[in-house]
């Protein structure tokens, strides 16, 4: 077994999207010791479709670099790509690249490896790089964002992997050009990729069990009267009184009972396309609102008659659908993409071990329970990003709350590390002195 390479770190960020490296740049500019592993964006550039807009506004979607600011404007204007603070919609290309460019700024010591594995090991953490070099750390912060959270509803769970994907797999869809395919859900990600399977050639069917589909409005700030804007205060999470606290307040929120957090986290901020789609997806393919999946099974064309002679091109998927008057309906697919979103769920960090999964404590859904500073139960183990919602606010479901994260991650640390040096000078200043020799 190999032994950990040099003393022991103070901490090691895994993960280097917006929450990673926004961490990362404010404990680098405060002297916090550290190392972070990830590819930068990696899950942004790798899972997003091409040519998507986010739904955050241009001024929502900066990462936090601490004193020296680098916003999104910062980057478009040096680089001469276009931007506006509320009324262009984000390429999802650019913030990507903005990304990027961050991380060559602010994070060069970012080591594009991936971690293997994290477990305790005394009071520190062990962690195995894939390059198979281990190190000890005595903080671990986990920046992993929701890529490894894909959920599929269990009824379509028993269907080929290769019939059923989540949105996330998809960045282009060419290949669905003249098939049917159907779209489950109705937020950003659904959306956008039934416009997007639709101007490909595809024959789309949205489908989703509410009744309604919201698409998120940008608003011109200066069109607003004094009231407007007093009543509906702008805010990285949208115009609202509402919105506002949860973007300023964060800290409020956590002190909230875990009953009150969950049902706000729940009901703030539901599933809405970006506005870039509006207009888009209006009266362009069929639309089944207000369906849901009863059961769904493989089936074989009328001509053939068993499925385990079919060629795998030709199957499709018979999906039995039910409404709130107890109605059926079926409809019959060749693809169906899972726009469902992400639900936490610790046992999807397999580079945790077993044990360290097992104690990080829980609210009711899964999430962690999480501290002021995103500290776990597990002294010394932190998460950040939308995993830390449930905790702390919609707010951190976007790169608008990277900074509040960085901000009590980072005093939290450096607090540590000056207990740290303070026992090491003690230590050392109480040692006895060695006789001296002649």
């Amino acid at each position: 077994m190999n032994r950990p390479s040099g003393t022991l770190l103070h901490a090691a960020i895994i993960g280097a999207g917006p929450y990673g490296l926004s961490l990362a740049a404010h404990l680098r500019e405060s002297g916090v010791p550290f190392r972070i592993f990830g590819h930068p964006m990696q899950s942004w550039a790798t899972q997003m479709p091409v040519g998507m807009k986010l739904k955050s506004d241009g001024f929502a979607s900066s990462l936090s670099s601490g004193s020296v600011p680098f916003t999104l404007e910062d980057f478009c204007r040096l680089t001469g790509r276009p931007y506006h603070a509320t009324q262009l919609p984000v390429a999802v290309e650019d913030f990507v690249a903005y990304g990027q460019e961050f991380a060559r700024r602010f994070v060069p010591n970012l080591e594009e490896l991936n971690v293997a594995s994290v477990d305790r090991e005394g009071v520190a953490f062990r962690l195995t790089l894939e390059s198979g070099e281990t190190l000890l750390a005595r903080h671990v912060i986990l920046a992993t964002g929701v890529s490894l959270f894909q959920y599929i509803p269990s009824e379509l769970a028993h269907l080929p992997s290769d019939l059923v994907t989540h949105s996330t797999a998809h960045r282009t869809f060419d290949e669905f050009a003249n098939r049917d395919v159907t779209v489950l859900g109705r937020g950003a990600s659904s959306l956008n990729a039934a416009v997007l399977l639709h101007e490909a050639g595809a024959r789309v069917t949205l489908l989703t069990r509410k009744s309604k589909i919201h698409v998120h409005q940008h608003t011109n700030s200066t069109e607003r009267s004094l009231y407007q804007r007093l009543r509906h205060p702008m805010s990285p999470l949208g115009l609202s009184m509402r919105s506002w606290l949860a973007s300023t307040t964060p800290g409020s929120f956590h002190a909230l009972p875990a009953y009150l957090r969950r049902l706000i986290t729940y009901k703030h901020l539901g599933p809405s396309g970006g506005s870039a789609l509006q207009g888009r997806f209006e009266n362009k393919f069929p639309q089944l609102l207000g369906w849901s999946i009863a059961s769904a099974e493989l089936i074989a064309p009328a001509s053939t008659s068993t499925i385990s002679l079919l060629n795998p091109a030709d199957r499709r998927i018979k999906l039995t659908l039910t409404n709130p008057e107890l109605e059926t309906r079926e409809l019959i697919t060749s693809h169906l993409i899972a726009g469902t979103g992400f639900r936490i769920d610790l046992a999807r960090y397999r580079f945790l071990s077993a044990t360290l999964r097992a104690l990080v404590a829980r609210d009711a859904n899964g999430a962690p329970n999480l501290g002021r500073h995103f500290q776990t139960s597990v002294k010394g183990l932190y998460m950040v990003g939308p995993v830390a919602a449930p905790s702390f606010g919609p707010l951190l479901r976007f790169a608008a709350g990277a900074e509040y994260a960085s901000i009590r991650v980072t005093e939290h640390l450096l607090r540590d590390l000056a207990r740290v040096r303070s026992t090491a000078r003690s230590t050392f200043e109480l040692r006895p002195a060695q006789p001296h020799l002649k």
